[in-house]
Order: structure tokens, then C-alpha cells, then sequence
């Protein structure tokens, strides 16, 4: 908390008594009358001062969609209160102010709460963390200030909208269990494969009798099962780039909330492996439970830099179930992370690398630059087909595309790599 004492107040005593000085010396009664008031606000403003003690709280909606209008409440109270209090929030990118202006100007009186609620838009879906609140307080004469700075640890989870929810990654491998994908193999489900004729062991429930009174015998219609699978977000926490509100690893949260919440909607098993200077494993589950604890992991996720990134010894292997579909989630910006794919894909899992491109926030400047970021996009470029190579699907994510760009890119992914 920084306290001090503003240049108004220096300047009406040096004012006051430059002017009383000048009417003593000068012997002129009729100045020192008028600059009176002048040197009486000098002397009163600091005798009735009183150093306030602000408290200020942020509250947020529990859940958000994407569009919606919500309000962030801002909380400030004050045992001995102030005439002026100025609050700034900082919004971050994915949400935008209604009205303008974050910025409002209230008075707090002794013992007080005082809320302001801030009307805001979410535009866009992920996870979005409020920034700091710039707080000044002022005396009602102006002669003294306090201000701080603070930073509120909540976040918005903004959810994709409905249209967003659908784009699913489907597994490749999918287990006898109900779901909500088309399994390639025939049997009983919902959506319909053929017609074909009546065999012995064939369930009476299944017998088309418009068909078999048509042809004079018994025909069958076989259908597809809806089955689901497993899906394990490996998420690429070990380097980070880009400005405030739009960093790397900020995207590749976004992309895991979307899947996420995509494939547990259709009954998918999902898993989460955070590999950072830490390893953090969540087992693939099911249920709102799960949902919301794969959230707040997403929502926990920090960079903690390292040396070197984890080895393949230190990730849970032993509880990769072999036919889950396993989606690297990273910037691809560093080579020893970018490792971990090809050595889970030699032990036989199943890979999709989901790349978020670092290109927006590379800054070429100079003209040596210039030819580094060259060389760097031609060895990404390289790196991407080393991959390929070993038989694992790589998507590009940029930017300005919707997530639901490269996750029907690797639904389109082919045969090969299934």
C-alpha cells in the first residue's frame, strides 16, 4: 500500500505561505485576510485526515456461455471510509465492458460494503482471469492519496457455446460401453447399417416385417452400436510465449476445456496429464464430478520452467490403457517436450498432437530477425514431418480459427494413424 501526500497539498502551503509572508513583510492586512482560508484548509485538511483501510473483494459468476452478459461485483469497504475511492479493473481480452470503461469512482463511508457491479460480455469461450484492480483513495480536499493494487485470484469459466460442444474428437478405438459414437461394427444401436436375411441367433426384435412380407421371408435390420472410448489430454505446460491474456499455454487450456467438455458430454472417458516441471495425472473417468475437477485442474495450470523437460520414465505409463486415444496439446516450442510423442507412439499408444501455433506472437523487428524466424518455421516445419513420419497426426491451431477447425482435421485423420 503506498501512502503520500499529493502536490496540491504542497502547493497550498507553499501558496499560503508565500502570500502570509509577503502580507507581514509588506504590511498588507487585506492579503493576509484573503489567503486565510487559504492557510486554515492547509492546517484542517491534515488534522481531519485519517489514513483509510480498504478492503476490496471480486465475485464472479460459477458458469458462463459463451455471449452471455454477466456483472462482476467489485466489493470495498472501509472502517473509517473515504469520499474518493477510484477503482480500475483490467479486463482481460475475453471479456469486454458494456458501458466502456471498467473504471468507477465511489464513496465509502466508516463501516460501509460498498459493491459496484461492472456489466461485462464474455466473447469468447475458455478461461478468462479478471486482472488486477487498480485502487486510489482520496481525502475530500485532494491533499492526500492511497493507493495498492489488487490482484484477485478467481477465474470465469466460460463454456463453449452448444455449436461448440459438438465438435468431438472421436477415439479410434472404441470400447463396448454406451455412448454416443457410431461403432464401425454392426450389432444393435440406433442408427441403421442394413438390411440382410434373418439368421439363426438373430434377436426377433430386430426382424423388419415390412421386408419380409414383401420377399416371403424373414429379413433383419442391423443397426450400428453407440459405443464411446477413452481420450487422455496431454497437456504441454514446460514453455510459454506470447503477451498477457493471450499466452501459449492459455490457448492449450482452451483447447482442453473444449475437449473436455465436448467428449464427457458424449460419454466419453477423459484423462488428463499435465506435464510440466511437474506431472500432474487424472485417470480417465466419467461423471460431473470428474468434469468439474478436470476444470479446476485446467484452471491451476502455471508454468513453472525448468531446464529440461520430463522424461518418458516419469510420465504413468503403467496407467495408459493401450487403446486410449492420447491429444498433445502444445506450442511445440520446445524440442525435448516435443519428444514425448514419439516415444508413447514406439511404445504403441495412439497420438494426436493438437499444435497451437506460436507464430502470432513471434515479433520480427530487425532484418537479421527476420531470416531467424525464417529458419525457425522451416524447422517446425521439419518437426511436423518427423512426426508424420512416425505415424502421428498433426493439426496446426491458429489463432483466429475455432476449435472446431483442427479437431474435424484429425477426425478426418487416416486410417493409418488409427
Amino acid at each position: 500500500m503506498n501512502r503520500q501526500i499529493s502536490p496540491r497539498y504542497l502547493t497550498t502551503v507553499a501558496l499560503g505561505a508565500a502570500c502570509l509572508l509577503t502580507a507581514i513583510v509588506a504590511g498588507l492586512p487585506m492579503l493576509a485576510l484573503l489567503v486565510s482560508p487559504l492557510v486554515a484548509l492547509a492546517l484542517v485538511g491534515p488534522a481531519m485526515h485519517r489514513w483509510p483501510d480498504l478492503d476490496v473483494a471480486l465475485e464472479v459468476p460459477e458458469r458462463v456461455v459463451e455471449g452471455d452478459e454477466i456483472t462482476l461485483v467489485l466489493s470495498v469497504g472501509s472502517r473509517v471510509g473515504s469520499p474518493w475511492v477510484s477503482l480500475d479493473l483490467e479486463l482481460p481480452p475475453d471479456l469486454e465492458a458494456l458501458h466502456g470503461t471498467s473504471r468507477t469512482i465511489v464513496t465509502v463511508r466508516p463501516g460501509q460494503l460498498i459493491k459496484v457491479r461492472i456489466p461485462v460480455r464474455a466473447v469468447r469461450w475458455g478461461v478468462s482471469v479478471p486482472g488486477r484492480v487498480i485502487v486510489t483513495a482520496r481525502d475530500r480536499f485532494g491533499f492526500f492519496a492511497t493507493s495498492f493494487v489488487h490482484r484477485p485470484r478467481v477465474a470465469i469459466r466460460v463454456h463453449p457455446p452448444d455449436g461448440a460442444r459438438r465438435t468431438v474428437l472421436a477415439p479410434s478405438r472404441l470400447v463396448p460401453r454406451a455412448g454416443n459414437h457410431r461403432s464401425r461394427v454392426l450389432g444393435e444401436g440406433s442408427e441403421f447399417a442394413e438390411v440382410r436375411p434373418y439368421r439363426i441367433g438373430d434377436p426377433q426384435r430386430s426382424i423388419n416385417w415390412r421386408v419380409s412380407a414383401r420377399r416371403g421371408e424373414p429379413w433383419v435390420t442391423v443397426r450400428h452400436p453407440d459405443r464411446s472410448g477413452d481420450l487422455v489430454l496431454m497437456l504441454d505446460s514446460f514453455r510459454d510465449i506470447g503477451p498477457l491474456g493471450d499466452r501459449l499455454v492459455q490457448r492449450a487450456v482452451r483447447a482442453a476445456l473444449g475437449l473436455a467438455e465436448s467428449n464427457l458430454g458424449q460419454y466419453d472417458r477423459v484423462g488428463l496429464l499435465d506435464v510440466g516441471r511437474t506431472i500432474r495425472w487424472y485417470r480417465p473417468r466419467l461423471g460431473r464430478l470428474h468434469e468439474a475437477r478436470l476444470l479446476d485442474a485446467l484452471l491451476d495450470t502455471q508454468v513453472e520452467p525448468g531446464l529440461r523437460a520430463p522424461e518418458l520414465s516419469q510420465l504413468p505409463l503403467h496407467d495408459l490403457d493401450s487403446g486410449a486415444l492420447i491429444v498433445f496439446i502444445s506450442g511445440l516450442i520446445d524440442k525435448g517436450a516435443a519428444r514425448l510423442p514419439v516415444e508413447l507412439r514406439s511404445r504403441g499408444h495412439e497420438v494426436v498432437v493438437l499444435e497451437c501455433s506460436p507464430d502470432a506472437h513471434l515479433v520480427v523487428t530487425e532484418r537479421n530477425a527476420e531470416f531467424a524466424a525464417r529458419l525457425w518455421r522451416v524447422e517446425r516445419a521439419a518437426q511436423r514431418r518427423r512426426l508424420s513420419d512416425r505415424g502421428i497426426a498433426v493439426v496446426e491451431w491458429k489463432p483466429d480459427d475455432p476449435l472446431e477447425v483442427p479437431v474435424a482435421a484429425l477426425n478426418r485423420r487416416p486410417v493409418a494413424f488409427r
